[in-house]
């Protein structure tokens, strides 16, 4: 279930009050922490530059990196920053914090990006980063309610990802909350020593509500 805290439903979107926001001085941030959604084990919030340094230690996190980047680098925490800073730019994007309800804790990101308003398309991305809340359905959870507001809220036709072959984890988890592969891409990128493919995967709105 889709639960919209702090602030109020305008066309579709979530929009805080700007005094929930902006009144640090007497609340802490993670008492407002720009929470939109909230399930049963993880919540959704906007990520904002603030996070750069958890941003970074996942971004150099050489487990997770070679699953969902296909620039396998390090990175200072200026990069970091930097990078953030123009992912948070684009208004066909939204980009989320995922955290533990119970530890209060971000455990990695999600978000849309490519969103097309004319066509209702969009595309997504999702990372569980902390190695202890892997496994334990938050990447599912979390999935559940940025596809909840996607088809329900904003209304779009069709939801796509791009996936590595190799990440067979991550294949699996897609295809049991309805994603179906739609395209084969061979040999995009080159890791490990040999070339590896790729997977388009699509769910539809109709194929979510029934």
């Amino acid at each position: 279930m889709l639960k919209h805290l702090p602030g109020h439903l305008n066309e579709g979107f979530i929009e805080l009050e700007s005094n929930d926001i902006c009144d640090k001085s007497n609340k802490k941030r993670d008492e407002v922490d720009y929470m939109l959604f909230q399930g049963e084990k993880v919540s959704l919030r906007k990520m904002t530059v603030e996070d750069a340094p958890a941003y970074h230690k996942w971004q150099n996190d050489m487990k997770i990196a070679p699953l969902v980047n296909p620039f396998i680098d390090l990175y200072s925490l200026d990069e970091a920053e930097e990078s953030l800073k123009r992912m948070l730019q684009p208004d066909n994007r939204k980009n989320y914090v995922i955290v533990d309800i119970k530890d209060k804790k971000p455990i990695g990101y999600t978000g849309l990006f490519n969103i097309n308003h004319y066509h209702k398309n969009a595309e997504c991305y999702i990372a569980i980063c902390e190695a202890e809340y892997r496994g334990k359905g938050a990447g599912p959870e979390a999935m559940g309610l940025l596809m909840e507001y996607v088809f329900k809220e904003m209304n779009m036709h069709r939801l796509a990802l791009r996936v590595f072959a190799e990440n067979e984890h991550a294949i699996g988890m897609y295809k049991r909350i309805g994603f179906q592969v739609e395209g084969h891409l061979r040999e995009t990128r080159f890791h490990n020593g040999s070339w590896q493919d790729s997977y388009i995967m699509s769910i539809l709105q109709k194929g979510y509500l029934t």
